[in-house]
């Protein structure tokens, strides 16, 4: 029963948001559209009732995401729940159990109820970032809040990224000291050579 009324009302809310597509981020009526949308679908497999195919969502996800839109669908597709914690709504990919998280492919889906903001919480090849709708042009930038578990996979993948680029910087230095240290060697070594060259000839 509760999953008919659930089915209604997300049907009602896709013919309702057809027309709504558009509005920017700020609207108070789009942000009054998506949280009666989003609400009574916490606690479902969003592949189970096509959330992400909600023009409601679709239309301002590949808006947001671009050409990233399907690799973040591919790993979004893996998630088993709607969740909310405070005023943010979210979706969780469900590729590994979270200490292997900051190593492999993730993503996350969050719309914050207070701002009506969309944002994607992206770690793809081992890089880390944060895509996020905006306001106008001129107005304030919002700063994308990300719920517990997104930001405890975020922040570890950045960790991850920053010791390999460490690592990685090292190498470099250690290479470059190289480098440079073979030319004073070789012409130490060729010195040495000159000077044995001139006892035997002497």
């Amino acid at each position: 029963m509760r999953f008919l009324k659930i089915a209604t009302l997300v049907a009602s809310s896709l013919l309702l948001v057809g027309c709504v597509s558009s509005l920017i981020i700020g609207s108070d009526l789009q942000n009054r559209l998506m949280w009666a949308f989003i609400e009574p679908l916490v606690g479902f497999n969003p592949n189970d009732i096509h959330f992400f195919d909600a023009p409601i969502i679709k239309n301002r996800m590949t808006a947001l995401l671009g050409d990233k839109y399907a690799p973040v669908m591919e790993l979004l597709n893996t998630a088993n729940k709607i969740q909310q914690e405070g005023a943010l709504y979210y979706v969780a990919s469900r590729y590994a159990p979270p200490e292997a998280k900051a190593i492999v492919d993730s993503a996350g889906m969050v719309w914050n109820a207070s701002t009506n903001q969309i944002a994607v919480m992206l770690v793809k090849d081992g890089i880390p970032e944060i895509i996020s709708e905006q306001v106008e042009a001129g107005k304030q930038a919002l700063v994308p809040e990300l719920p517990k578990e997104l930001k405890t996979v975020y922040d570890q993948a950045v960790a991850v990224k920053q010791e390999l680029d460490a690592q990685k910087q090292q190498l470099e230095n250690l290479q470059n000291v190289l480098e440079n240290a073979e030319d004073p060697l070789l012409e130490l070594i060729q010195q040495k050579e000159k000077e044995a060259l001139e006892k035997a000839g002497n």
